[in-house]
């Protein structure tokens, strides 16, 4: 599913907090107070989830992250609330937000708060699934109103739904295929529409939730 697919992006530094600031000739008469939606930004829109790789595949424990840490349905899920990015060592140490605070070990996650305020780096011995969940709800939960152990656990439910709808719509087509080929009485006919109308409601039904349960909020 495409929901359980992590979006890495890879850069070479971390995104910064837009707030252009004219001063002199450049800068504008004075006006009315802007709207809050219109005032300039004080946090990224996503805290940041950042994964050191190393291009040369040289270290050791990627099987542990790869296979273990980053297949777990609760960190994929979870990653729809960051920007989840791929960086190497030499881009971390030379970023100027990061640099050696950042840790040292290969692999590595480095979280980081929307307003960028806040790292927390796992590494080594803490490189581990119960520490890498713990520590994505943290951050999350700082930026948003939601809480992401429960928008989680509701939107595990909407997929399990929609697993379940995409079975019975599959039995569903199967009857319709033996029925064209025999032919459908009336009440047959009226019997497959009734079960599609009910299976689009469903559909319909989960989809809200769904759309519900990932609108995430920042706070105030």
């Amino acid at each position: 599913m495409a929901e359980l697919t992590i979006q890495w992006k890879t850069l070479t530094n971390v995104p910064k907090i837009e707030t252009p600031v004219l001063t002199g000739d450049d800068a504008p008469a004075a006006e009315p107070a802007a709207p809050a939606e219109d005032a300039p930004k004080s946090t990224l829109e996503r805290p940041l989830f950042i994964y050191l790789i190393d291009p040369g595949g040289a270290s050791g424990g990627f099987d542990q992250v790869e296979k273990v840490i980053l297949e777990d349905d609760r960190v994929r899920l979870g990653c729809r609330a960051f920007d989840a990015i791929k960086m190497t060592p030499e881009d971390v140490k030379a970023d100027p937000m990061l640099g050696e605070k950042a840790g040292k070990e290969v692999p590595r996650f480095i979280f980081v708060t929307a307003d960028m305020k806040t790292t927390k780096v796992l590494e080594g011995s803490q490189l581990k699934l119960g520490e890498t969940w713990s520590t994505m709800k943290a951050t999350a939960n700082k930026h948003y109103k939601q809480d992401l152990d429960k928008v989680i656990k509701d939107l595990k439910s909407v997929l399990v739904e929609y697993d379940k709808i995409g079975k019975a719509l599959s039995v569903l087509e199967d009857k319709e295929k033996r029925g064209a080929d025999k032919g459908l009485s009336a009440s047959e006919k009226k019997e497959i529409e009734a079960e599609r109308a009910e299976l689009d409601a469903r559909q319909k039904k989960a989809d809200e939730l769904k759309a519900k349960v990932t609108e995430l909020k920042p706070k105030a």
